[in-house]
């Protein structure tokens, strides 16, 4: 097995392979492209294979449901439809090569602090329609070979633990048949471990599926052999699907790997996943006319390739690639290539006054600053924080970001294009100051050519926030320290950090957002963020129109007459024009708001198309959501016992009749087509 995400790295084998950088998976999500998520997943699977491995650990799933995440550049979005296809389409890819994929952590581990021992108490509708709702989705529609159940207590029982969540809802309601690993050190009992159908410890050395615990349980009645075979038979059965009993991974392939395509593939996802969040009187794209552009940003950010961290320190660890392109070599690149007589000078920004005098007496600024969050812990600031550069784990070595900022824009804002490197959403106080804002995430090993192609408009940025971008330290479902990062409670379980606590009283999570989480509680509490879900700037402008929504019946009667056929769905159609000047995509949005009685806090994305359109080309886009889809588009869930989040997997997915309204756009908070449609489904 190998760890996944952004690339290849380490495994049984060890020293790290030669691999593709690809870009951090919130990028991935902001491109709103299937075929581009199936290439990376295609990409893993392959590179996987070359180094000798059967199974990949990944997709990670978690949804992004706070900015201060330590793992969120590993996790797709605050939308749990976007996450389940995109993360479906990243399985097939993966599973395509003969490769098994492992969806990661189920379930409720969307924070790193005190992560081995945390809990989160989760609403049963909340829990059911959002934060399994990816997993369910991804189960059913691409039959991923494994599951690694999280480390959090999730509602009173930890997770590898826990029959209700591997039973119950993978199991029993998802129809899975795959094989279950624990995230290492997340057992935490032998007997309960192998009743829910934990199969595979993940650990450097047993801890509870020993000889001598497994021998006890079995010795004392609380396990019998029949549990272990239960055990042992699904994951025996994928290898044997995947074909791994047949053919021995006994060599490395290398030969099997094409660098350089992988290479344009990756430079494209970086280029189609990065945001152009403010562009004020067409600062960019850029052009011949400037002589001089400063080049601003400490190493991490600005003097090299930012790829996406694979270590639990904060030491920008990462993919061994076979090349990178730094910021300033993809800026020369583009200038030659365009014909261009315009000079790049780079300054590191450990000196902020001398970076300050560069920017002053440059035509234009190019500022590069991030964030550095890595596994283990969360973010500490929404702000940009210091850089250990030297790695000396001294704070008199650290890099200060906030002085070099201000001191860059008190010397030339006016003529600054701020490029974030950055896991998500970040504060900025200076935003009205500068012109220009591209969040490029970290765009992996192609940086340099891929941020440079954006600038000067060689391609054209159509990437959409995958998450909100708020205005405070703590809003929607980061608001106060009970939802994030918890409070201690009595609950007879050692809190603490490390894998084992320090016996202080358990640190406990309450979402209490319920389903306002993400652009839902900014559209439910009627609070404008910064930048809203979806959006995302283009150098041409698009115009929707002709909103028609079509109900689609069964038995292959799709022209809604008859009486005998029962409603399925429904088919949404409307038109998308380029009206600027240059090509460009743009990732349409489908939104869907319930009647009042299913008693949701707003809209939900159903679906999304991104179409490629020339100056004044029009396109009829399509599409379908059905009531049988993975993600129950039209319905809510209706738990069984709400007050008892023990038994939070119970319940029934339900659909009322009524009025349900379309919305269709550019974002979350721009749907300038709607329609409503009243609806009847048959239930059962």
């Amino acid at each position: 097995m190998t760890n996944g995400g952004t690339g290849v790295k380490g495994g049984s084998c060890g020293n790290d392979p030669e691999a593709t950088g690809l870009p951090s998976t919130p990028a991935m999500a902001a491109t709103f492209n299937r075929e581009l998520n199936y290439e990376a997943g295609r990409i893993l699977g392959e590179e996987t294979r070359a180094f000798a491995h059967h199974v990949m650990l990944g997709p990670g799933m978690n949804l992004i449901r706070h900015p201060y995440g330590g793992r969120n550049y590993e996790y797709f979005s605050e939308d749990p439809y976007l996450t389940g296809i995109l993360a479906t389409e990243q399985v097939k890819g993966i599973q395509d090569q003969g490769v098994q994929a492992q969806l990661k952590h189920l379930a409720g581990n969307e924070q790193e602090t005190e992560r081995w021992t945390m809990g989160v108490q989760v609403p049963s509708q909340t829990m059911n329609e959002l934060y399994m709702l990816p997993f369910e989705m991804t189960v059913k529609d691409a039959d991923p070979a494994s599951v690694m159940c999280s480390f959090p207590d999730v509602n009173g029982t930890y997770a590898c633990d826990s029959s209700e969540l591997l039973q119950d809802a993978l199991r029993d309601n998802w129809g899975f048949d795959g094989y279950v690993m624990s995230d290492r050190r997340a057992i935490h009992d032998t007997v309960a471990a192998i009743k829910a159908g934990t199969n595979v410890e993940l650990d450097w050395a047993p801890q509870y599926y020993t000889e001598e615990k497994i021998q006890d349980a079995l010795d004392s009645g609380e396990v019998t052999e029949d549990d272990i075979d239960n055990l042992l038979r699904p994951r025996y059965i994928k290898m044997i699907e995947y074909g791994h009993m047949d053919e021995p991974y006994d060599e490395f392939l290398p030969e099997i790997v094409d660098p350089i395509a992988n290479g344009a593939s990756a430079r494209k996802m970086a280029e189609e996943g990065s945001v152009l969040l403010k562009n004020d009187n067409d600062f960019l794209p850029l052009d011949g006319e400037p002589e001089s552009i400063a080049l601003i940003g400490l190493e991490w950010f600005a003097g090299e390739a930012k790829m996406s961290p694979r270590s639990i320190r904060d030491n920008n660890d990462n993919v061994n690639t076979p090349y990178t392109v730094t910021p300033q070599e993809g800026l020369e690149n583009v200038i030659e290539e365009l014909g261009y007589d315009t000079e790049v000078t780079y300054n590191d920004g450990r000196d902020p006054e001398a970076a300050a005098e560069l920017a002053a007496e440059s035509d234009v600024v190019l500022l590069m600053i991030g964030d550095n969050p890595h596994e283990t812990v969360d973010r500490d600031t929404l702000g940009f924080p210091a850089i250990d550069l030297d790695e000396h784990k001294d704070r008199e070595n650290y890099v200060e970001q906030e002085p070099l900022i201000e001191a860059v824009l008190e010397a030339n804002a006016e003529n600054t294009a701020v490029v974030l490197k950055t896991s998500g959403t970040v504060l900025m106080p200076w935003l009205d100051e500068v012109p220009a804002v591209l969040e490029a995430w970290f765009p992996g090993m192609e940086d340099g050519n891929a941020v440079a192609n954006l600038l000067y408009g060689k391609v054209n940025p159509s990437g959409k926030l995958p998450m909100t971008f708020g205005a405070t330290e703590r809003e929607a479902a980061f608001a106060t320290e009970v939802q994030f990062p918890g409070t201690r409670q009595d609950t007879g379980k050692t809190g603490g950090p490390g894998p084992y606590g320090d016996g202080s009283d358990q640190l406990i999570a309450q979402y209490t957002e319920g389903l306002e989480m993400g652009y839902r509680w900014y559209e439910a509490n009627d609070v404008e963020p910064v930048f809203s879900f979806g959006h995302g700037l283009s150098y041409t402008t698009f115009e929707y129109n002709d909103l028609k929504v079509k109900k689609v019946r069964g038995e292959g009667n799709s022209n809604g007459k008859g009486n005998k056929s029962s409603l399925t769905g429904i088919e949404v159609s409307f038109t998308i024009k380029n009206t600027g000047d240059v090509a460009g995509k743009e990732a349409a949005q489908v939104y869907l708001t319930l009647p009042d009685e299913a008693g949701q806090p707003t809209k939900r994305l159903v679906n999304f198309e991104k179409v490629d359109l020339e100056p004044g080309e029009s396109e009829r886009v399509t599409v379908e959501i059905n009531q049988a889809d993975s993600n129950h588009p039209f319905s809510y869930f209706t738990p069984e016992e709400p007050d008892n989040l023990e038994n939070w997997a119970d319940g029934e997915w339900e659909t009322v009749d009524g009025k349900y309204q379309v919305h269709v756009g550019g974002s979350s908070a721009d749907t300038p087509l709607e329609k409503s449609v009243p609806l009847k489904f048959q239930t059962q």
